[in-house]
């Protein structure tokens, strides 16, 4: 499927440069040109939009504030200071994108309706405070901008305005693209599906988001500073809550998961919006533009970005993916393990929600090299004692202890970074990537390519994607789903779906995996091949932290066995013993 994207990507990429070149051409006249270089400069703000909310799922409403900053820095350093435009244009990108570093963190941490609400309020604060400065003009603006240059040479032609602004937007494409393409992008997508999950395989939730915002932010200054030199003057109101509406709406109409998405919908956007213009019918451009959408969101789901790739994907003849993701068989590699690095132990952990004790003063080994299950009854605490020990909640109480190392105080993404890999009770696949793509999400910790380094598409970063295909297959290979690495996790029967989350904790590398119910829905053919599969993971020399109520399996993979009943440790030992128990018995086992 690789090289199937890649000449898809290839042929995109001619056509977009064709119709870019060929537009004024045909379309040769002054008032037309404009309506080009208005779509190119707004297409340059929603490439990083469709990476911020489309794929990042952060609805910041107010990104026209970037826009402003880019705007005034524009008009301000060229008319008041005398820089060329070019520089002008950078250093705006750069404090915008300083700014959004600097906010990013705590806006981020809002989340739905409340972080739209709260950058659309960084917007208007800063339209309230610029309206008002003499230096900025107050309410009038700064008017005189020059048209753009590079480096002295002035562009008095729009036509080569035009040419230059559409640059911008084909270097903000490839950027988007080559993020898209790399395990940044893949991060983004596994946010997107599930946090806790991507937390789990040592993503960095809040670094990819905030990273994310400070591109956006940079892309949509770009597209501020492009949108001032058009008009040749900047004010407070020129990107308004309206600006902010409009961005939205191109990027929904382009396609939200899509990078061609954000210059598609641009550039339908403001066609459509001068073709209503010149109807002269006051409110007409909003009831279309509200029309649009809706129609967009009900018939075509992923945009016109997406009407088209399924359109050249019906011409081309070209699956919608492959059995084998396009990879090459590689030699029969087992999945190799990091060495054990020592046991997990917990003393006296204990956590409460509300009035509800959950976990009460529980303490136990699981020893390196072992497998050691966790048993009891429905609510006994024990997807709670998980989640405690891979940190998705606080202790109230006791320590945690890896390796000799206290992690009760590390974030989920560090825990996984230690060698702590685990399943889900609720299957945690990310929907929106294939079998493969999830299994790579797992490699994660293991991969550095930096940002900078995605962007750029270094021959590093080819080479960094190679080794995780090639480990992911490998992982694959080993629960036996090398076959369908390029199918979708919801393509699959659900005793598969469990296969691949084990793959995917796999790829991480684990010196401990947790597992959390793995026989959940399994037949017993299916809960065999898992007992099997067990075992040969332990072998490779993982530590193995096992949930399960099939008692069956426990007592045939189990070296050691903890009991828990209303959160507290009723029994410990080994399974035999355990199993006659009396106390265990009573409580979960029956006679």
């Amino acid at each position: 499927m690789g090289q199937v994207l890649r000449g898809q990507q290839g042929a995109a990429m001619a056509a977009f440069v064709a119709i870019v070149a060929a537009y004024p051409l045909i379309f040769s006249n002054a008032y037309l040109i404009g309506v080009g270089i208005a779509a190119g400069a707004m297409a340059a703000g929603t490439v990083g939009f469709v990476l911020l909310i489309g794929y990042a799922h952060q609805l910041a409403l107010g990104q026209a504030a970037f826009c402003i900053v880019g705007g005034y820095v524009s008009a301000l350093a060229t008319t008041r200071w005398g820089w060329d435009p070019l520089v002008a244009l950078i250093a705006g990108a750069l404090l915008a994108m300083l700014l959004a570093y600097a906010i990013g963190k705590p806006i981020l941490k809002l989340r739905g309706f409340i972080l739209a609400m709260a950058s659309l309020a960084l917007q208007l604060l800063l339209i309230a405070v610029l309206q008002e400065q003499e230096y900025t003009g107050k309410a009038l603006g700064i008017p005189g901008v020059p048209k753009f240059g590079v480096f002295g040479i002035r562009l008095d032609s729009d036509l080569a305005f035009y040419y230059v602004t559409w640059a911008f937007v084909l270097a903000a494409i490839v950027v988007g693209l080559n993020i898209n393409a790399s395990r940044v992008g893949r991060a983004l997508k596994a946010i997107a599906s599930s946090e806790m999950a991507a937390s789990s395989v040592g993503i960095d939730v809040t670094r990819h988001k905030v990273q994310m915002f400070v591109i956006s932010a940079g892309m949509a200054s770009i597209s501020g500073s492009l949108t001032v030199h058009y008009l040749r003057v900047m004010g407070p109101h020129i990107f308004d809550f309206a600006y902010s509406l409009n961005i939205v709406t191109a990027v929904i109409a382009g396609g939200l998961m899509s990078i061609w998405g954000g210059a598609l919908g641009a550039s339908i956007f403001i066609a459509i919006r001068e073709i209503v213009r010149n109807a002269g019918i006051p409110y007409l451009e909003s009831i279309v533009m509200g029309v649009l959408t809706c129609f967009v969101l009900i018939a075509f789901p992923r945009g016109f970005a997406g009407l088209v790739a399924g359109a050249a994907r019906r011409l081309a003849g070209a699956p919608a993916a492959s059995a084998a993701a396009g990879a090459s068989p590689a030699p029969r590699v087992e999945a190799e393990a990091a060495p054990a690095a020592g046991a997990l132990t917990l003393s006296g952990v204990s956590k409460s929600f509300g009035n509800l004790r959950a976990v009460s003063d529980v303490g136990f080994a699981a020893p390196a090299g072992a497998i050691t299950a966790l048993i009891g009854p429905n609510g006994a605490g024990k997807t709670t004692l998980f989640n405690l020990v891979c940190g998705f909640q606080p202790l109230d109480g006791g320590a945690v202890a890896f390796a000799g190392h206290d992690i009760g105080t590390l974030l989920p993404n560090e825990i996984a970074a230690l060698g702590i890999g685990r399943t889900f009770q609720n299957l945690q696949l990310f929907g929106n990537l294939t079998v493969l793509e999830n299994v790579m999400c797992g490699a994660h910790r293991h991969t550095a390519a930096g940002i900078l380094e995605v962007s750029a598409r270094l021959p590093s970063v080819g080479r960094e994607e190679a080794a995780t295909r090639a480990r992911a297959l490998d992982c694959l290979r080993f629960v036996g789903l090398e076959a369908a690495a390029g199918r979708y996790p919801s393509e699959l029967p659900f005793g598969h779906q469990r296969l691949v989350e084990i793959a995917r904790a796999l790829a991480l590398k684990p010196a401990l995996l947790l597992m959390d119910e793995p026989a959940s829905g399994l037949n017993d053919t299916e809960t065999e091949r898992l007992a099997d599969l067990i075992l040969a993971i332990n072998r490779l020399g993982v530590t193995i932290l096992l949930i399960e109520h099939d008692i069956r399996l426990v007592m045939g993979v189990a070296d050691h066995v903890v009991v828990l009943h209303h959160g507290e440790k009723i029994a410990e030992g080994p399974p035999a013993e355990v199993r006659r128990d009396p106390q265990v018995v009573s409580a979960y086992l029956g006679q």
